[in-house]
Protein backbone atom coordinates (compact mmCIF):
# COMPACT_ATOMS: atom_id res chain seq x y z
CA UNK A 1 0.00 0.00 0.00
CA UNK A 2 1.45 3.50 -1.08
CA UNK A 3 -0.27 6.36 1.52
CA UNK A 4 -1.34 9.87 -0.57
CA UNK A 5 1.34 12.32 -0.57
CA UNK A 6 0.21 15.91 1.37
CA UNK A 7 -0.35 18.21 -1.31
CA UNK A 8 1.41 21.47 -1.25
CA UNK A 9 -1.18 23.59 -0.35
CA UNK A 10 -2.36 21.22 2.31
CA UNK A 11 -2.67 24.36 5.18
CA UNK A 12 -4.89 26.20 3.11
CA UNK A 13 -6.94 23.32 1.95
CA UNK A 14 -7.36 22.72 5.70
CA UNK A 15 -7.89 26.10 6.30
CA UNK A 16 -10.82 25.92 3.59
CA UNK A 17 -12.36 22.50 4.70
CA UNK A 18 -12.69 24.56 8.46
CA UNK A 19 -14.65 27.18 6.89
CA UNK A 20 -16.83 24.95 5.56
CA UNK A 21 -17.97 23.98 9.34
CA UNK A 22 -18.96 20.74 7.73
CA UNK A 23 -17.13 17.86 9.57
CA UNK A 24 -19.26 15.70 11.60
CA UNK A 25 -22.95 17.79 10.48
CA UNK A 26 -25.77 15.68 10.44
CA UNK A 27 -27.24 14.18 7.05
CA UNK A 28 -28.04 16.25 4.62
CA UNK A 29 -30.39 15.16 1.94
CA UNK A 30 -28.82 17.39 -0.80
CA UNK A 31 -25.54 15.74 -0.82
CA UNK A 32 -27.50 12.11 -0.05
CA UNK A 33 -29.72 12.54 -2.93
CA UNK A 34 -26.52 12.87 -5.10
CA UNK A 35 -24.51 10.25 -3.62
CA UNK A 36 -27.70 7.86 -4.14
CA UNK A 37 -27.88 9.19 -8.06
CA UNK A 38 -23.89 8.93 -8.32
CA UNK A 39 -24.11 5.01 -7.24
CA UNK A 40 -27.31 4.41 -9.45
CA UNK A 41 -25.68 6.27 -12.66
CA UNK A 42 -22.67 4.23 -12.01
CA UNK A 43 -24.05 1.02 -11.41
CA UNK A 44 -22.10 1.04 -8.10
CA UNK A 45 -23.22 -0.80 -4.79
CA UNK A 46 -21.22 1.84 -2.67
CA UNK A 47 -20.97 5.40 -3.17
CA UNK A 48 -19.90 8.19 -0.66
CA UNK A 49 -18.80 11.94 -0.33
CA UNK A 50 -15.84 12.38 1.41
CA UNK A 51 -14.25 15.34 3.00
CA UNK A 52 -9.92 14.67 3.97
CA UNK A 53 -9.37 16.03 7.19
CA UNK A 54 -5.73 16.06 8.72
CA UNK A 55 -5.80 12.68 9.95
CA UNK A 56 -8.98 11.13 8.68
CA UNK A 57 -12.08 11.02 5.90
CA UNK A 58 -14.81 11.69 6.81
CA UNK A 59 -18.03 10.75 4.93
CA UNK A 60 -21.14 13.74 4.77
CA UNK A 61 -22.80 11.52 2.45
CA UNK A 62 -22.60 7.44 2.06
CA UNK A 63 -24.16 4.53 0.23
CA UNK A 64 -23.52 0.90 1.78
CA UNK A 65 -20.43 2.75 3.59
CA UNK A 66 -20.85 1.04 7.68
CA UNK A 67 -18.47 3.93 9.26
CA UNK A 68 -18.84 7.36 9.11
CA UNK A 69 -14.77 8.02 8.84
CA UNK A 70 -11.62 6.31 8.22
CA UNK A 71 -7.48 6.83 8.46
CA UNK A 72 -6.53 9.19 5.82
CA UNK A 73 -3.44 6.91 5.58
CA UNK A 74 -5.58 4.21 4.10
CA UNK A 75 -7.89 6.36 1.95
CA UNK A 76 -7.78 6.60 -1.59
CA UNK A 77 -9.31 9.56 -1.70
CA UNK A 78 -6.52 11.37 -0.28
CA UNK A 79 -5.09 10.86 -3.96
CA UNK A 80 -7.99 11.81 -5.80
CA UNK A 81 -8.01 15.25 -4.52
CA UNK A 82 -4.14 15.49 -5.93
CA UNK A 83 -5.59 16.14 -9.27
CA UNK A 84 -8.35 18.53 -10.75
CA UNK A 85 -9.37 15.09 -12.68
CA UNK A 86 -11.01 12.05 -11.73
CA UNK A 87 -9.18 8.92 -10.55
CA UNK A 88 -9.98 5.49 -11.66
CA UNK A 89 -8.73 2.19 -10.54
CA UNK A 90 -9.93 -0.47 -11.99
CA UNK A 91 -9.06 -3.57 -10.21
CA UNK A 92 -7.33 -2.35 -6.88
CA UNK A 93 -5.70 -5.73 -6.74
CA UNK A 94 -3.42 -5.12 -9.34
CA UNK A 95 -3.05 -1.71 -8.41
CA UNK A 96 0.46 -1.05 -5.93
CA UNK A 97 -1.66 2.06 -4.32
CA UNK A 98 -4.11 -0.01 -2.95
CA UNK A 99 -3.66 -3.88 -3.38
CA UNK A 100 -2.71 -4.27 0.37
CA UNK A 101 -5.28 -1.42 1.76
CA UNK A 102 -7.31 -3.18 4.62
CA UNK A 103 -10.44 -1.28 3.10
CA UNK A 104 -9.68 -3.55 -0.17
CA UNK A 105 -9.51 -6.57 1.94
CA UNK A 106 -11.97 -6.49 4.67
CA UNK A 107 -14.72 -4.61 2.65
CA UNK A 108 -14.26 -6.50 -1.19
CA UNK A 109 -14.07 -3.49 -2.75
CA UNK A 110 -12.13 -4.22 -6.21
CA UNK A 111 -13.14 -0.88 -8.30
CA UNK A 112 -12.93 2.86 -7.62
CA UNK A 113 -13.72 5.94 -8.88
CA UNK A 114 -13.70 9.38 -7.86
CA UNK A 115 -13.80 12.98 -8.59
CA UNK A 116 -12.28 15.76 -6.39
CA UNK A 117 -14.29 18.32 -4.92
CA UNK A 118 -12.72 21.52 -5.85
CA UNK A 119 -13.77 25.22 -4.56
CA UNK A 120 -14.06 27.69 -6.74
CA UNK A 121 -10.62 29.25 -4.80
CA UNK A 122 -9.41 26.25 -5.89
CA UNK A 123 -8.74 24.21 -2.45
CA UNK A 124 -9.98 20.61 -2.97
CA UNK A 125 -11.49 19.52 0.54
CA UNK A 126 -12.29 15.43 -0.76
CA UNK A 127 -13.91 13.50 -3.14
CA UNK A 128 -17.36 11.81 -4.29
CA UNK A 129 -16.71 8.35 -5.50
CA UNK A 130 -18.37 4.98 -5.88
CA UNK A 131 -17.09 2.07 -5.55
CA UNK A 132 -17.45 -2.14 -6.32
CA UNK A 133 -16.75 -5.14 -5.70
CA UNK A 134 -15.31 -6.73 -8.80
CA UNK A 135 -12.80 -5.11 -11.02
CA UNK A 136 -14.50 -3.13 -14.14
CA UNK A 137 -14.99 -0.30 -16.25
CA UNK A 138 -17.01 3.32 -16.20
CA UNK A 139 -18.68 3.84 -19.28
CA UNK A 140 -17.35 7.37 -20.64
CA UNK A 141 -20.92 8.80 -20.08
CA UNK A 142 -21.13 7.61 -16.75
CA UNK A 143 -17.63 9.26 -16.00
CA UNK A 144 -19.20 12.16 -17.46
CA UNK A 145 -21.83 12.05 -15.16
CA UNK A 146 -19.88 11.57 -12.05
CA UNK A 147 -17.98 14.68 -12.56
CA UNK A 148 -20.97 16.78 -13.15
CA UNK A 149 -22.32 15.24 -9.69
CA UNK A 150 -19.21 16.53 -8.54
CA UNK A 151 -19.26 19.99 -9.69
CA UNK A 152 -22.24 20.29 -7.76
CA UNK A 153 -20.98 19.13 -4.72
CA UNK A 154 -18.28 21.34 -5.33
CA UNK A 155 -21.38 24.42 -5.44
CA UNK A 156 -23.20 22.96 -2.36
CA UNK A 157 -19.21 23.33 -0.05
CA UNK A 158 -19.19 27.13 -1.98
CA UNK A 159 -22.31 27.67 -1.02
CA UNK A 160 -21.87 26.39 2.85
CA UNK A 161 -18.69 28.58 2.72
CA UNK A 162 -20.45 32.21 1.36
CA UNK A 163 -23.64 31.38 3.97
CA UNK A 164 -21.21 31.28 6.63
CA UNK A 165 -19.57 34.64 5.62
CA UNK A 166 -22.55 36.03 5.48
CA UNK A 167 -23.54 34.97 8.69
CA UNK A 168 -20.49 36.42 10.18
CA UNK A 169 -21.22 39.38 8.59
CA UNK A 170 -24.63 39.37 10.44
CA UNK A 171 -23.01 38.84 13.53
CA UNK A 172 -20.52 42.40 12.85
CA UNK A 173 -23.48 43.55 12.38
CA UNK A 174 -25.32 42.82 15.32
CA UNK A 175 -21.78 44.10 17.17
CA UNK A 176 -21.92 47.27 15.07
CA UNK A 177 -24.98 47.90 16.08
CA UNK A 178 -24.41 47.45 20.13
CA UNK A 179 -21.49 49.61 19.43
CA UNK A 180 -23.64 52.50 18.40
CA UNK A 181 -26.53 52.26 20.26
CA UNK A 182 -25.97 55.25 22.39
CA UNK A 183 -25.61 57.08 18.95
CA UNK A 184 -28.11 59.26 17.28
CA UNK A 185 -28.22 57.56 14.32
CA UNK A 186 -28.73 54.23 16.04
CA UNK A 187 -31.76 53.57 13.78
CA UNK A 188 -30.29 53.77 10.55
CA UNK A 189 -27.69 51.22 10.95
CA UNK A 190 -30.30 48.81 12.08
CA UNK A 191 -32.19 49.17 9.10
CA UNK A 192 -29.05 48.70 7.47
CA UNK A 193 -28.02 45.58 9.23
CA UNK A 194 -31.88 44.37 8.64
CA UNK A 195 -31.59 45.44 4.80
CA UNK A 196 -27.81 42.82 5.09
CA UNK A 197 -29.75 39.88 6.57
CA UNK A 198 -32.30 40.27 4.50
CA UNK A 199 -30.08 40.36 1.02
CA UNK A 200 -28.24 37.26 2.67
CA UNK A 201 -31.33 35.55 3.27
CA UNK A 202 -32.13 35.78 -0.28
CA UNK A 203 -29.29 34.93 -1.62
CA UNK A 204 -28.98 31.52 0.37
CA UNK A 205 -32.70 31.28 -0.93
CA UNK A 206 -31.09 31.67 -4.54
CA UNK A 207 -28.32 29.39 -4.03
CA UNK A 208 -30.69 26.40 -2.81
CA UNK A 209 -33.17 26.94 -5.67
CA UNK A 210 -30.47 27.07 -7.81
CA UNK A 211 -29.08 23.91 -6.25
CA UNK A 212 -32.67 22.04 -6.04
CA UNK A 213 -33.05 22.88 -10.41
CA UNK A 214 -29.22 21.30 -10.74
CA UNK A 215 -30.16 18.30 -9.01
CA UNK A 216 -33.32 18.13 -11.04
CA UNK A 217 -31.58 18.54 -14.45
CA UNK A 218 -29.04 15.44 -13.43
CA UNK A 219 -32.08 13.38 -12.23
CA UNK A 220 -33.42 14.22 -15.81
CA UNK A 221 -29.68 13.44 -17.06
CA UNK A 222 -29.81 10.01 -15.21
CA UNK A 223 -33.50 8.98 -16.67
CA UNK A 224 -32.51 9.84 -20.28
CA UNK A 225 -28.91 7.69 -19.83
CA UNK A 226 -30.91 5.18 -18.32
CA UNK A 227 -33.51 5.11 -21.25
CA UNK A 228 -30.91 4.96 -24.27
CA UNK A 229 -28.89 1.91 -23.24
CA UNK A 230 -29.71 -1.24 -24.09
CA UNK A 231 -30.39 -2.60 -20.09
CA UNK A 232 -33.61 -3.16 -18.76
CA UNK A 233 -33.88 -1.07 -15.19
CA UNK A 234 -36.27 -0.91 -12.76
CA UNK A 235 -36.20 -0.01 -8.47
CA UNK A 236 -38.81 -1.17 -6.30
CA UNK A 237 -39.63 0.88 -2.89
CA UNK A 238 -39.92 -0.61 0.60
CA UNK A 239 -43.46 -2.48 -0.55
CA UNK A 240 -41.38 -4.63 -2.61
CA UNK A 241 -44.07 -2.86 -5.64
CA UNK A 242 -41.85 -1.48 -8.30
CA UNK A 243 -42.17 2.44 -8.35
CA UNK A 244 -40.17 3.06 -11.67
CA UNK A 245 -39.21 1.62 -15.34
CA UNK A 246 -36.78 2.78 -17.72
CA UNK A 247 -38.21 2.96 -21.74
CA UNK A 248 -36.44 0.61 -22.74
CA UNK A 249 -38.19 -1.86 -20.31
CA UNK A 250 -41.14 0.11 -21.54
CA UNK A 251 -40.29 -0.79 -25.32
CA UNK A 252 -39.43 -4.38 -24.60
CA UNK A 253 -42.97 -5.46 -23.47
CA UNK A 254 -45.18 -3.25 -25.23
CA UNK A 255 -46.61 -1.99 -21.96
CA UNK A 256 -47.12 1.41 -19.93
CA UNK A 257 -45.41 2.65 -17.02
CA UNK A 258 -48.98 2.40 -15.36
CA UNK A 259 -49.75 -1.35 -16.19
CA UNK A 260 -46.18 -2.17 -15.00
CA UNK A 261 -45.81 -0.21 -11.42
CA UNK A 262 -46.21 -2.54 -8.38
CA UNK A 263 -46.59 -5.91 -9.11
CA UNK A 264 -48.13 -5.46 -12.43
CA UNK A 265 -44.65 -6.55 -13.89
CA UNK A 266 -45.09 -9.84 -13.18
CA UNK A 267 -48.40 -10.31 -15.50
CA UNK A 268 -45.49 -11.24 -18.40
CA UNK A 269 -43.59 -13.39 -16.66
CA UNK A 270 -43.85 -16.74 -18.04
CA UNK A 271 -46.41 -19.27 -15.97
CA UNK A 272 -44.12 -21.99 -15.18
CA UNK A 273 -41.19 -19.14 -14.07
CA UNK A 274 -43.42 -17.18 -12.14
CA UNK A 275 -43.67 -18.78 -8.94
CA UNK A 276 -39.44 -19.27 -8.59
CA UNK A 277 -39.16 -15.82 -9.66
CA UNK A 278 -41.02 -14.24 -7.30
CA UNK A 279 -39.66 -16.69 -4.36
CA UNK A 280 -36.10 -15.38 -5.38
CA UNK A 281 -36.77 -11.76 -5.48
CA UNK A 282 -38.74 -11.91 -1.97
CA UNK A 283 -36.19 -13.94 -0.16
CA UNK A 284 -33.07 -11.65 -1.13
CA UNK A 285 -35.49 -8.58 -0.41
CA UNK A 286 -35.76 -9.81 2.88
CA UNK A 287 -32.08 -11.06 3.25
CA UNK A 288 -31.18 -7.55 2.08
CA UNK A 289 -28.69 -9.32 -0.70
CA UNK A 290 -27.79 -8.87 -4.13
CA UNK A 291 -29.29 -11.95 -6.25
CA UNK A 292 -29.48 -12.91 -10.19
CA UNK A 293 -31.71 -15.41 -11.94
CA UNK A 294 -33.37 -16.25 -15.31
CA UNK A 295 -36.61 -15.96 -16.58
CA UNK A 296 -38.91 -16.04 -19.32
CA UNK A 297 -40.94 -12.16 -19.93
CA UNK A 298 -43.17 -11.34 -22.44
CA UNK A 299 -42.27 -9.13 -25.41
CA UNK A 300 -44.05 -6.81 -27.04
CA UNK A 301 -44.70 -9.19 -30.06
CA UNK A 302 -46.35 -11.59 -27.29
CA UNK A 303 -43.25 -14.24 -27.28
CA UNK A 304 -41.70 -15.05 -24.39
CA UNK A 305 -37.90 -13.83 -24.08
CA UNK A 306 -35.11 -15.21 -21.79
CA UNK A 307 -33.95 -12.03 -19.49
CA UNK A 308 -31.37 -12.58 -16.62
CA UNK A 309 -31.75 -9.70 -13.96
CA UNK A 310 -29.03 -8.47 -11.75
CA UNK A 311 -30.69 -6.94 -8.12
CA UNK A 312 -28.96 -5.29 -5.54
CA UNK A 313 -30.21 -3.50 -3.14
CA UNK A 314 -30.75 0.55 -2.13
CA UNK A 315 -29.56 1.87 1.07
CA UNK A 316 -29.24 6.04 1.87
CA UNK A 317 -26.05 7.81 3.10
CA UNK A 318 -27.02 6.56 7.32
CA UNK A 319 -27.33 2.74 6.05
CA UNK A 320 -31.18 3.22 5.77
CA UNK A 321 -32.37 0.63 3.27
CA UNK A 322 -34.65 1.99 0.35
CA UNK A 323 -35.66 -0.58 -1.81
CA UNK A 324 -34.08 -2.65 -4.82
CA UNK A 325 -32.61 -1.74 -8.31
CA UNK A 326 -32.13 -4.15 -11.12
CA UNK A 327 -30.92 -4.49 -14.65
CA UNK A 328 -32.03 -6.97 -16.81
CA UNK A 329 -30.14 -8.51 -19.92
CA UNK A 330 -32.28 -10.22 -22.97
CA UNK A 331 -29.90 -13.34 -22.94
CA UNK A 332 -32.89 -15.41 -25.20
CA UNK A 333 -29.99 -16.34 -28.07
CA UNK A 334 -27.58 -17.45 -25.84
CA UNK A 335 -30.38 -19.50 -24.01
CA UNK A 336 -31.50 -21.16 -27.14
CA UNK A 337 -27.83 -21.36 -27.94
CA UNK A 338 -26.88 -23.31 -24.53
CA UNK A 339 -30.31 -25.63 -25.05
CA UNK A 340 -28.81 -26.73 -28.54
CA UNK A 341 -25.76 -27.51 -27.12
CA UNK A 342 -27.05 -29.69 -24.26
CA UNK A 343 -28.92 -31.46 -26.67
CA UNK A 344 -25.99 -32.05 -29.16
CA UNK A 345 -24.32 -33.31 -25.81
CA UNK A 346 -26.80 -35.73 -25.21
CA UNK A 347 -26.94 -36.77 -28.37
CA UNK A 348 -23.18 -37.31 -28.70
CA UNK A 349 -23.22 -38.96 -25.32
CA UNK A 350 -25.84 -41.60 -26.39
CA UNK A 351 -23.60 -41.74 -29.76
CA UNK A 352 -20.72 -42.51 -28.21
CA UNK A 353 -22.52 -45.11 -25.51
CA UNK A 354 -23.59 -47.22 -28.25
CA UNK A 355 -20.26 -47.00 -30.18
CA UNK A 356 -18.40 -47.36 -27.44
CA UNK A 357 -20.97 -51.11 -26.75
CA UNK A 358 -20.76 -51.51 -30.39
CA UNK A 359 -16.81 -51.75 -30.30
CA UNK A 360 -16.33 -53.48 -27.15
CA UNK A 361 -18.78 -56.05 -28.40
CA UNK A 362 -16.50 -56.26 -31.46
CA UNK A 363 -13.96 -56.45 -29.44
CA UNK A 364 -15.08 -59.61 -27.17
CA UNK A 365 -15.61 -61.62 -30.74
CA UNK A 366 -12.54 -60.51 -31.99
CA UNK A 367 -10.95 -62.21 -28.48
CA UNK A 368 -12.87 -65.09 -29.15
CA UNK A 369 -12.04 -65.21 -32.71
CA UNK A 370 -8.49 -65.14 -32.38
CA UNK A 371 -8.23 -67.48 -29.38
CA UNK A 372 -10.23 -69.97 -31.44
CA UNK A 373 -8.49 -69.69 -34.75
CA UNK A 374 -4.91 -69.62 -32.45
CA UNK A 375 -6.21 -72.92 -30.60
CA UNK A 376 -7.05 -74.57 -33.73
CA UNK A 377 -4.10 -73.66 -35.63
CA UNK A 378 -1.89 -74.72 -33.07
CA UNK A 379 -3.03 -78.07 -32.63
CA UNK A 380 -1.80 -78.78 -36.17
CA UNK A 381 1.36 -76.57 -36.24
CA UNK A 382 3.03 -78.79 -33.48
CA UNK A 383 1.98 -81.55 -35.71
CA UNK A 384 3.82 -80.09 -38.80
CA UNK A 385 6.80 -79.09 -36.35
CA UNK A 386 6.77 -82.57 -34.56
CA UNK A 387 6.84 -84.57 -37.22
CA UNK A 388 9.45 -82.46 -39.70
CA UNK A 389 11.59 -82.47 -36.54
CA UNK A 390 11.41 -86.16 -36.38
CA UNK A 391 12.08 -86.66 -40.04
CA UNK A 392 14.87 -84.29 -39.46
CA UNK A 393 16.54 -86.53 -36.96
CA UNK A 394 15.52 -89.89 -37.42
CA UNK A 395 15.42 -90.01 -41.37
CA UNK A 396 17.65 -86.86 -42.34
CA UNK A 397 20.68 -89.39 -43.48
CA UNK A 398 18.41 -90.85 -46.35
CA UNK A 399 16.94 -87.92 -47.52
CA UNK A 400 19.14 -85.79 -50.02
CA UNK A 401 20.48 -81.93 -50.48
CA UNK A 402 16.78 -80.92 -51.99
CA UNK A 403 14.96 -82.88 -49.53
CA UNK A 404 16.64 -81.57 -46.12
CA UNK A 405 16.50 -77.88 -47.54
CA UNK A 406 12.61 -78.23 -48.39
CA UNK A 407 11.89 -79.90 -44.35
CA UNK A 408 13.83 -77.20 -42.98
CA UNK A 409 11.70 -74.32 -44.77
CA UNK A 410 8.59 -76.47 -43.44
CA UNK A 411 10.01 -75.89 -40.01
CA UNK A 412 10.83 -72.18 -39.98
CA UNK A 413 7.53 -71.73 -41.57
CA UNK A 414 6.01 -73.61 -38.66
CA UNK A 415 8.24 -71.71 -36.65
CA UNK A 416 7.41 -68.28 -38.17
CA UNK A 417 3.68 -68.95 -37.73
CA UNK A 418 4.02 -70.05 -34.46
CA UNK A 419 5.67 -66.71 -33.47
CA UNK A 420 2.33 -65.01 -35.20
CA UNK A 421 -0.34 -66.32 -33.00
CA UNK A 422 1.98 -65.91 -30.23
CA UNK A 423 2.68 -62.21 -31.10
CA UNK A 424 -1.70 -61.54 -31.96
CA UNK A 425 -2.46 -63.51 -28.47
CA UNK A 426 -0.35 -60.64 -26.69
CA UNK A 427 -1.82 -58.19 -28.75
CA UNK A 428 -5.76 -59.51 -27.71
CA UNK A 429 -4.75 -59.64 -24.92
CA UNK A 430 -3.72 -56.77 -24.06
CA UNK A 431 -7.33 -55.47 -23.83
CA UNK A 432 -8.24 -58.31 -21.51
CA UNK A 433 -5.24 -57.73 -19.41
CA UNK A 434 -5.86 -55.18 -16.03
CA UNK A 435 -3.51 -52.47 -16.04
CA UNK A 436 -2.28 -52.70 -12.49
CA UNK A 437 -0.56 -48.46 -12.21
CA UNK A 438 1.98 -47.48 -9.92
CA UNK A 439 5.68 -45.96 -8.81
CA UNK A 440 7.89 -47.11 -10.72
CA UNK A 441 12.33 -47.14 -11.15
CA UNK A 442 12.56 -46.75 -14.63
CA UNK A 443 16.11 -46.95 -13.77
CA UNK A 444 16.28 -50.34 -11.89
CA UNK A 445 13.54 -51.47 -14.27
CA UNK A 446 15.99 -50.62 -17.86
CA UNK A 447 18.49 -52.23 -15.96
CA UNK A 448 17.05 -55.67 -15.14
CA UNK A 449 15.22 -56.02 -18.71
CA UNK A 450 19.04 -55.67 -19.93
CA UNK A 451 20.30 -58.13 -17.66
CA UNK A 452 17.45 -60.29 -18.64
CA UNK A 453 18.73 -60.04 -22.23
CA UNK A 454 22.24 -60.62 -21.42
CA UNK A 455 20.91 -63.76 -19.99
CA UNK A 456 19.57 -65.41 -23.01
CA UNK A 457 22.60 -63.97 -25.17
CA UNK A 458 25.97 -63.63 -22.63
CA UNK A 459 27.75 -62.03 -25.16
CA UNK A 460 25.64 -59.12 -25.76
CA UNK A 461 27.35 -57.50 -22.04
CA UNK A 462 26.13 -54.66 -20.16
CA UNK A 463 27.73 -51.34 -19.54
CA UNK A 464 29.28 -48.46 -21.74
CA UNK A 465 32.20 -49.30 -22.77
CA UNK A 466 33.48 -50.25 -26.55
CA UNK A 467 32.41 -53.83 -27.34
CA UNK A 468 29.19 -53.69 -25.45
CA UNK A 469 26.34 -54.31 -27.22
CA UNK A 470 23.55 -53.21 -24.36
CA UNK A 471 24.48 -50.19 -22.64
CA UNK A 472 22.46 -48.17 -19.95
CA UNK A 473 22.66 -44.63 -19.76
CA UNK A 474 20.77 -43.08 -16.30
CA UNK A 475 21.31 -41.00 -13.35
CA UNK A 476 22.79 -42.50 -10.52
CA UNK A 477 19.47 -41.63 -8.54
CA UNK A 478 15.98 -43.19 -9.20
CA UNK A 479 13.83 -41.45 -11.33
CA UNK A 480 10.08 -42.82 -10.54
CA UNK A 481 7.08 -43.13 -13.41
CA UNK A 482 3.64 -43.80 -12.99
CA UNK A 483 3.23 -47.07 -15.02
CA UNK A 484 2.31 -50.54 -15.09
CA UNK A 485 5.21 -52.54 -14.16
CA UNK A 486 4.70 -55.69 -16.48
CA UNK A 487 3.28 -54.04 -19.43
CA UNK A 488 6.61 -51.72 -19.18
CA UNK A 489 9.11 -54.59 -18.89
CA UNK A 490 6.99 -56.09 -21.93
CA UNK A 491 7.39 -52.89 -24.18
CA UNK A 492 11.01 -53.16 -23.24
CA UNK A 493 11.27 -56.41 -24.46
CA UNK A 494 9.90 -55.65 -27.45
CA UNK A 495 12.52 -52.33 -28.43
CA UNK A 496 15.29 -54.15 -27.52
CA UNK A 497 14.76 -57.14 -29.56
CA UNK A 498 13.64 -54.54 -32.50
CA UNK A 499 16.86 -52.67 -31.93
CA UNK A 500 19.19 -55.72 -31.74
CA UNK A 501 17.54 -56.82 -34.62
CA UNK A 502 17.57 -53.91 -37.10
CA UNK A 503 21.36 -53.19 -35.55
CA UNK A 504 22.86 -56.64 -35.98
CA UNK A 505 24.47 -55.92 -39.09
CA UNK A 506 26.36 -52.61 -37.71
CA UNK A 507 30.00 -52.76 -36.91
CA UNK A 508 29.84 -52.83 -34.05
CA UNK A 509 26.12 -53.27 -33.02
CA UNK A 510 25.22 -50.44 -30.32
CA UNK A 511 22.02 -50.52 -28.36
CA UNK A 512 21.74 -47.89 -25.55
CA UNK A 513 19.28 -47.39 -23.38
CA UNK A 514 18.75 -43.91 -21.65
CA UNK A 515 16.72 -43.09 -18.79
CA UNK A 516 15.94 -38.93 -17.75
CA UNK A 517 13.61 -36.79 -16.57
CA UNK A 518 11.58 -35.13 -18.90
CA UNK A 519 9.22 -31.60 -19.38
CA UNK A 520 6.29 -30.95 -17.56
CA UNK A 521 6.53 -33.41 -15.00
CA UNK A 522 7.29 -36.59 -16.75
CA UNK A 523 9.62 -39.45 -16.95
CA UNK A 524 11.51 -40.68 -20.20
CA UNK A 525 12.79 -43.91 -21.25
CA UNK A 526 14.41 -44.39 -25.30
CA UNK A 527 15.92 -46.87 -27.04
CA UNK A 528 18.64 -45.83 -28.75
CA UNK A 529 20.09 -47.99 -32.23
CA UNK A 530 22.65 -47.78 -34.66
CA UNK A 531 20.95 -49.87 -37.41
CA UNK A 532 19.29 -49.44 -40.55
CA UNK A 533 16.88 -46.73 -39.32
CA UNK A 534 13.86 -46.06 -41.39
CA UNK A 535 12.16 -42.58 -43.42
CA UNK A 536 9.72 -40.91 -40.94
CA UNK A 537 7.23 -39.81 -43.74
CA UNK A 538 6.76 -43.78 -42.49
CA UNK A 539 6.57 -43.16 -38.73
CA UNK A 540 2.76 -44.28 -38.15
CA UNK A 541 2.94 -46.89 -40.36
CA UNK A 542 5.38 -48.72 -38.24
CA UNK A 543 3.05 -48.76 -34.95
CA UNK A 544 0.30 -50.84 -37.03
CA UNK A 545 -0.55 -54.12 -36.92
CA UNK A 546 1.05 -56.21 -39.73
CA UNK A 547 2.68 -53.41 -40.97
CA UNK A 548 6.35 -53.88 -42.43
CA UNK A 549 8.84 -52.02 -43.91
CA UNK A 550 12.06 -54.47 -44.47
CA UNK A 551 11.44 -57.86 -46.12
CA UNK A 552 10.70 -60.78 -44.04
CA UNK A 553 13.58 -63.02 -45.54
CA UNK A 554 15.71 -59.89 -44.55
CA UNK A 555 14.51 -58.83 -41.04
CA UNK A 556 12.04 -61.92 -39.34
CA UNK A 557 9.37 -60.48 -37.44
CA UNK A 558 5.50 -60.75 -37.29
CA UNK A 559 4.91 -57.20 -37.50
CA UNK A 560 3.14 -56.93 -34.33
CA UNK A 561 5.39 -55.50 -31.90
CA UNK A 562 5.44 -52.09 -32.10
CA UNK A 563 1.72 -52.53 -32.51
CA UNK A 564 1.77 -54.25 -29.24
CA UNK A 565 3.69 -51.57 -27.68
CA UNK A 566 1.69 -48.78 -28.86
CA UNK A 567 -1.22 -50.50 -27.41
CA UNK A 568 0.12 -50.89 -24.30
CA UNK A 569 1.80 -47.24 -23.28
CA UNK A 570 -1.71 -45.99 -24.24
CA UNK A 571 -3.59 -48.02 -21.81
CA UNK A 572 -0.43 -47.03 -19.11
CA UNK A 573 -1.37 -43.48 -20.08
CA UNK A 574 2.06 -42.83 -21.23
CA UNK A 575 2.88 -42.18 -25.41
CA UNK A 576 5.56 -43.69 -27.78
CA UNK A 577 6.65 -42.19 -30.64
CA UNK A 578 10.13 -42.60 -32.48
CA UNK A 579 12.53 -40.82 -34.72
CA UNK A 580 15.26 -42.00 -37.45
CA UNK A 581 16.84 -41.94 -40.63
CA UNK A 582 17.92 -44.35 -42.96
CA UNK A 583 21.02 -45.75 -42.14
CA UNK A 584 21.81 -44.29 -39.38
CA UNK A 585 19.67 -45.74 -36.28
CA UNK A 586 17.02 -44.86 -34.48
CA UNK A 587 15.42 -43.74 -31.31
CA UNK A 588 11.98 -44.77 -29.66
CA UNK A 589 11.11 -42.65 -27.21
CA UNK A 590 8.47 -43.96 -24.37
CA UNK A 591 7.19 -40.84 -22.19
CA UNK A 592 4.91 -41.64 -18.69
CA UNK A 593 3.51 -39.51 -16.00
CA UNK A 594 5.61 -39.14 -12.80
Amino acid sequence: MIPAPIPPDEEQRLQALARCAILDTAAEPLYDELAVLAARLCDAPVAAITLVDRHRQWFKSRVNVPVSETPRAISACAHTLLGDGPLVCEDALQDARFHDNPLVAANRNRFYAGVPLRLASGERLGALCVLDHRPRRLEPAQLEMLELLGRHVSRLLDARITAAQQVEMLKDSDRMVELHAGMADESRGLLVAAEQARLALVELLESQRRLEQELRESEQHFRTLADQGSALIWTSGLDMGCDYFNQPWLNFTGRTLAQELGSGWTEGVHAEDIERCLLTYKAAFVARRSFSMEYRLRAADGRHRWIRVDGSPRHDSQGRFLGFIGYCYDITEAKELEFRMRRFHAELEQRVAERTADLATANRELATFTYTVSHDLKAPLRGIDGYSRMLQLVHGDLLDDGARDLVARIRHGAGQMNQLIHDLLAYCHLEQRQVRCARVDLVDLARRAIEARCTDDPGLGLGAGLGRVLQLEAPDTPVMACADADGLAMVLRNLIDNALKFSARSQPPCVRLRVSHGEDGCAMLSVHDNGIGFDMQYHDRIFEIFQRLERAEAYPGTGIGLAIVRKAMQRMGGRVWAQGEPGRGAVFHLEMPQ
